[in-house]
């Protein structure tokens, strides 16, 4: 059996896998009357037809738990100026920041964030501390505005002139 990595070693790989710039997320859930939400950068498009998304969750969280028993989460997409509110997500423990976010038919969401998206669990499995979730989606939206981002431990943004919205008429074109 291979020996457990070293605290060095956890941190040079943090510190590797953070070279990879990502946008900041919500995950947000509700189980029995009692909501649960966590900071994740670890979101990714899956599929789409149907369209499917993957959020990567601490397992055994107040979270995951709330997402596997209710069986839907929503994702909120922070906006540039939102570190506040993925700051309030990420303290482990602490009482869910409802003060952070609005409640919707089907959940939570972040105000302001650039993009919701409300999903239905599809599907999940647990890999080593942490439990992958694929979400079906079942509604979403966004609106115009630059992304927050997450890049070698500290939150920022992008340029504007790099950060675009689609076409506004693409999504009617699809019936959205």
């Amino acid at each position: 059996m291979p020996a457990r990595p070293s605290e060095g070693e956890i941190r040079a790989f943090r510190a590797c896998a953070g070279s990879f710039a990502t946008g900041v997320c919500i995950v947000s859930s509700e189980a029995g009357g009692v909501p649960a939400g966590m900071t994740l950068n670890s979101f990714a498009s899956v599929s789409l037809d149907p369209f499917l998304v993957l959020v990567s969750l601490m397992a055994d969280s107040r979270t995951s738990h709330a997402v596997h028993e209710s069986g839907r989460y929503s994702v909120s997409v922070l906006a540039a100026g939102q570190r506040r509110v993925a700051l309030a997500f990420a303290r482990r423990g602490q009482a869910f920041p409802l003060d952070q976010v609005e409640r919707t038919d089907f959940g939570f969401e972040v105000p302001s964030a650039v993009a919701h998206i409300h999903c239905q669990v599809h599907d999940s499995t647990r890999i080593s501390d942490h439990d992958l979730v694929i979400g079906k989606v079942v509604d979403f939206s966004m609106r115009a505005g630059p992304p927050l981002v997450f890049h070698a431990g500290r939150f920022g943004r992008l340029h504007r002139e790099d950060s675009a919205m689609p076409d506004p008429g693409l999504l009617e074109r699809f019936g959205w």
